[in-house]
């Protein structure tokens, strides 16, 4: 039988983006501090993923992204391209086929930015910084994922579905096997 699922984001806001990708009621999601953090967890849940149980980490396609070695066995997952490649990439281990990684481009931050001006929000109207610099500073602060407004936003993007939201969301479904209706926030 197969373990449950173990999502493992790289930092608060990535974090912010898997609970709401998991309707915040999912209590496996393991918050690592740093790409060379969530690539440690990755290969330390190779036995478990080879037993079955599936492991997603999330990281930001930036400059530490090449300094995580670990992290260029992995190949883009082979599914249909629905138009969200700039926005991230999901991979899959070549020997491991239970885990992921869903690889933001270029940070979870501007991937937010973009996916609400994608969704057609308004920042300002959500009480959040309009202009891409002082809405990554509010994305950088501690404890951002239990923030009111990030919150709001994320339900917000939820529920306008864009592209780049709605793959995630269901490639998190698929591995949850879930259908997309046990994941839509209450």
């Amino acid at each position: 039988m197969a373990e449950y699922a173990l999502f493992v984001p790289e930092c608060n806001v990535d974090t912010a983006l898997t609970l709401s990708l998991v309707a915040y009621r999912y209590t496996f999601v393991s918050h690592r501090q740093g790409i060379g953090q969530v690539a440690r967890v990755l290969k330390e849940q190779g036995p478990a993923s080879q037993a079955g149980r599936v492991v997603v980490g999330m990281v930001d396609r930036d400059k530490k992204f090449a300094q995580a070695p670990e992290l260029a066995k992995f190949r883009p997952l082979a599914r249909p391209r629905r138009g969200q490649e700039e926005f991230h990439e999901i991979l899959q281990h070549p020997e491991l086929p239970n885990e992921y990684l869903i690889v933001l481009n270029p940070a979870c931050d501007t991937w937010l930015f973009r996916a609400a001006a994608a969704a057609g929000l308004d920042l300002a109207a959500l009480g959040l910084p309009a202009a891409l610099p002082a809405f990554i500073d509010f994305c950088k602060q501690e404890n951002v994922e239990e923030h009111k407004l990030m919150r709001l936003l994320l339900h917000e993007i939820q529920r306008a579905q864009p592209i780049a939201y709605r793959d995630l969301a269901d490639f998190v479904a698929q591995v949850m096997n879930l259908s997309p209706a046990q994941q839509r926030l209450t």
